[in-house]
């Protein structure tokens, strides 16, 4: 008689076993421009702008999931070249050590910029302030004005304060290269640890004057104006001879009237093909762009159409 070979139960767990794991192999999710997962960081500066477009990109792509923190600029810069994020929004280009950083150990960074944004100048109303010149705002924070009866146009008399944030957020290094330069802040400076502090320094302190991203201008109390600013090197037409002052506002940061505008950009790093790449592509493109110019700053990548341009 023929023996029959008996099947070893151990040889059919194992080839079911290994029959799921080639399954589970080849039907696992893959990362793509619009599925997967996204650690990113922005600036504080364009935080509350671009977490409307990750709200809308994940709104879009529901396989897309994105943890969107807020940090200051430096922090952000120093956590993508460590590998830590791979995704960060920054108003300022790198500076030249984080630069060389990327030089010397030749990291895979790539750039997008994706709008035009502005530094606000704030004043409490009860002071009658309505514009301020650029030489003006070098003398205040360097100290060498430091009452409001040196300021025109001020109606106070009382010493000034400065509120601006630390040293490490990107307004700070802002103001310090472009207006401080190469002297020193003024002993009044009065450091916050963000914007909202600003603010409310400002607010609560009517002989205070202070720097805030205009993303944070949405809804701002009514203690607080924004200042006319002005500068010799920036004017509506060459042959204007008298000190023009503009507003932070779209059109006149579009035309390069305004003198206290940067831009605003991506970096990514090591993006492949996954979620960031697929993010910074969304936020330069047409529904991005859209939020951007919906939220008070200029895009970068799409046609600009002045509705109406006057100065306030």
């Amino acid at each position: 008689m023929k023996k029959i070979n008996t099947p070893n139960p151990f040889a059919i767990v194992l080839a079911v076993f290994l029959s799921l794991f080639i399954l589970s192999c080849n039907t696992e999710v893959q990362e793509s421009p619009t599925r997967g997962t996204l650690t990113m960081i922005s600036s504080e500066d364009v935080y509350p702008i671009i977490n409307l477009q990750v709200q809308d990109f994940t709104r879009i792509y529901t396989e897309a999931s994105i943890t969107h923190l807020s940090s200051s600029t430096r922090d952000a810069i120093v956590q993508l070249l460590n590998d830590s994020v791979k995704l960060i929004v920054s108003p300022r280009e790198f500076n030249d050590e984080e630069a060389k950083v990327i030089r010397d150990n030749e990291l895979d960074v790539a750039t997008t910029k994706i709008a035009y944004d502005a530094v606000a100048v704030i004043v409490h109303k009860k002071n009658a302030l309505s514009r301020i010149s650029t030489e003006t705002l070098r003398k205040i924070v360097t100290g060498k004005t430091q009452r409001w009866s040196e300021v025109p146009g001020s109606s106070l008399s009382s010493a000034i304060v400065i509120g601006l944030g630390e040293p490490n957020t990107a307004v700070h290094e802002y103001v310090k290269g472009r207006i401080v330069k190469n002297e020193s802040f003024a002993t009044t400076l009065f450091p916050c640890t963000s914007t909202p502090e600003v603010l409310s320094f400002v607010r609560d302190h009517p002989n205070a004057i202070g720097f805030t991203p205009i993303s944070w201008l949405t809804g701002l109390s009514d203690t607080i104006k924004v200042l006319e600013v002005g500068d010799p090197e920036f004017k509506s037409d060459s042959t204007v001879t008298e000190l023009e002052y503009f507003a932070p506002h779209q059109a006149h940061i579009y035309r390069n009237y305004y003198p206290m505008s940067r831009s605003v950009y991506i970096f990514t790093h090591k993006a492949g093909r996954g979620v960031a790449r697929g993010f910074a592509a969304f936020a330069a493109g047409v529904d991005g762009q859209k939020i951007i110019v919906k939220n008070g700053l200029v895009p970068a990548t799409m046609p600009v159409r002045l509705v109406q341009l006057q100065q306030q």
